[in-house]
């Protein structure tokens, strides 16, 4: 009994194992015909399967196969919903066979573009159709490319279209100061700095709000006499105590400037200005106080003009103004 149990064990094992093989070679068969035929059906599945967000479509046609970090119908996705491929037309190469012209929409934009195509087995490809990228530099806190980490001097293929470059600090977003390849491209390398992001932007003008409703609590003509850190200052002679300070609410005299290396700068960036803020600019006061030649007489109201000038840095726990001291 336990041998022949054995046996039909070891049958249903072999049969089993048989229908993985030829299960595997029916896939090779499979993708050994949907090669592309042609110079042209090359380019054309491509760019189809770009505009459907079909990765391994497009890495089909692809040689020879780069790493796929990047290249996911995940990522495709994104630069889609960004940037829809349409209108595809493919010209017959001809008997040259080396490029293909093509033309379709990439957004906005119109593109029409020779791409390059080249011998794969018994089939064609398409030449840098997934674009190798080298982030040369990387001035963000917490970079990120497509939600996932990067670092500076990492080598990624990216499909063309838009790039999406962040930070886990929902504060900033990225862009490259080379414009991102709208076609199959050459081995590139890129610099990617930061910018506010409108959650940065809010982020920045509660820190300088706070600093300067807490300023507001002076009672003297030089409020930094009596809360350290402020700036604002009253250049008129007034009683001591008398001085009333109503902080500014209107911020848009004032610019949010992201520290960046200097353009050329080969030096690497210096950690401590990666999401530092300068903020200079006008913010305008109103004060009321009690003039010292007479003191028995009304209080005055004005208004001051102050050019503020100081940095927040949003990658505090708590990001504050700090105000450089008036000069």
């Amino acid at each position: 009994m336990n041998r022949r149990r054995w046996t039909i064990t070891v049958g249903v094992g072999a049969l089993i194992l048989a229908v993985v093989l030829v299960s595997a070679l029916l896939v090779g068969l499979s993708r050994e015909d949907e090669r592309a035929r042609t110079p042209e059906d090359a380019v054309r599945t491509y760019l189809t399967a770009l505009a459907d967000a079909d990765a391994s479509a497009a890495l089909a046609v692809i040689d020879p196969r780069p790493d796929t970090r990047f290249l996911t119908d995940g990522v495709l996705r994104q630069q889609r919903t960004e940037a829809p491929i349409t209108d595809i037309e493919v010209d017959d190469p001809g008997e040259s066979g080396q490029s293909v012209q093509a033309r379709y929409r990439l957004g906005s934009r119109d593109v029409d573009i020779p791409v390059k195509v080249r011998r794969a087995g018994d089939g064609w490809a398409v030449v840098d159709g997934a674009v190798e990228v080298r982030i040369e530099s990387l001035f963000m806190p917490s970079p990120r490319l497509f939600g996932a980490q990067v670092k500076a001097g990492d080598t990624v293929f990216l499909f063309p279209g838009p790039q999406r470059w962040g930070s886990r600090d929902v504060d900033f977003i990225g862009h490259t100061v080379e414009a991102a390849p709208f076609g199959p491209h050459e081995p590139m390398s890129v610099r990617v700095v930061a910018e506010l992001s409108p959650t940065g932007v809010s982020a920045v003008s509660d820190a300088v709000s706070a600093q300067l409703s807490r300023c507001a609590a002076s009672t003297r003509s030089d409020a930094g006499a009596d809360v350290p850190g402020c700036t604002q200052r009253l250049f008129r002679s007034a009683v001591d105590g008398s001085v009333r300070w109503t902080a500014p609410r209107d911020l848009s005299g004032l610019r949010y400037l992201l520290r960046r290396p200097a353009p050329g700068a080969d030096s690497a960036p210096d950690e401590k200005d990666l999401g530092t803020v300068d903020v200079p600019g006008a913010v305008e006061w109103r004060v009321a106080y009690t003039p010292a030649f007479d003191r028995t007489g009304p209080r005055v109201e004005t208004t001051d003009t102050q050019y503020l000038v100081g940095s927040v840095d949003l990658t505090a726990g708590t990001p504050t103004f700090t105000a450089e001291p008036a000069t």
